[in-house]
């Protein structure tokens, strides 16, 4: 028989919040959910307490949380000391597969100058833009926050992608910014992303 007590409704209350809590972030950017990287924590974290909330309840009833642990073989080229910039969450995907930590890499889910975001699409409302404006700061803070730990800034740009030119043409500003040397790659496809590809930026 289930050991079931109030605790367990107060873990089962924290877990509905949290993902009310991730509803309310992913409705933000309907609908082609292009978070940037402030927002992509912000739904990690209560993602996060909704695995913590769940847990012990989880358990009660003899369901096991399967926890999938990725080995990465150590290999001559290291990703580290690395800040990647990249536009999609493809691309953060790939990288995380590669065994980048994740608080080393930053989407920006579109250009960062909000006159680049204009020029994209000349007939955004100064509602919205100003909603982009506001993204964008945002993801400056996180560029700026970020580049104090690492010896490098590395923008990722898909090649034929206006969104990521524009990112590409930012990076002297990025160095600017940050102090940080700045370099940026091109690629064709988040296939084509990896150790070697990268690791030439780490010398």
């Amino acid at each position: 028989m289930v050991n079931f007590d109030y605790d367990d409704v107060i873990r089962i209350n924290s877990a509905v919040d949290a993902l009310i809590s991730v509803l309310s972030e992913v409705r933000a950017f309907v609908p082609r959910y292009d978070f940037d990287s402030i927002t992509e924590e912000n739904i990690r974290n209560f993602l996060k307490n909704v695995q913590d909330a769940l847990r012990v309840v989880m358990e009660k009833f003899g369901l096991e949380q399967q926890r999938i642990e990725k080995r990465v073989e150590a290999k001559t080229i290291y990703l580290t000391g690395i800040l990647f910039v990249a536009v999609s969450s493809d691309t953060r995907k790939r990288l995380l597969e590669l065994g980048v930590d994740p608080k080393f890499v930053v989407v920006t889910g579109g250009p960062l100058n909000a006159s680049d975001v204009k020029s994209l699409n000349p007939n955004i409302s100064d509602k919205a833009l100003e909603t982009v404006k506001r993204k964008v700061d945002g993801v400056w803070r996180d560029i700026k926050r970020k580049a104090p730990e690492v010896k490098r800034i590395l923008v990722l740009v898909e090649r034929g992608n206006k969104g990521d030119l524009m990112i590409s043409e930012r990076a002297d500003e990025i160095q600017t910014r940050t102090g940080i040397q700045t370099f940026v790659k091109t690629f064709s496809s988040v296939q084509d992303l990896s150790e070697e590809f990268l690791g030439e930026a780490n010398v």
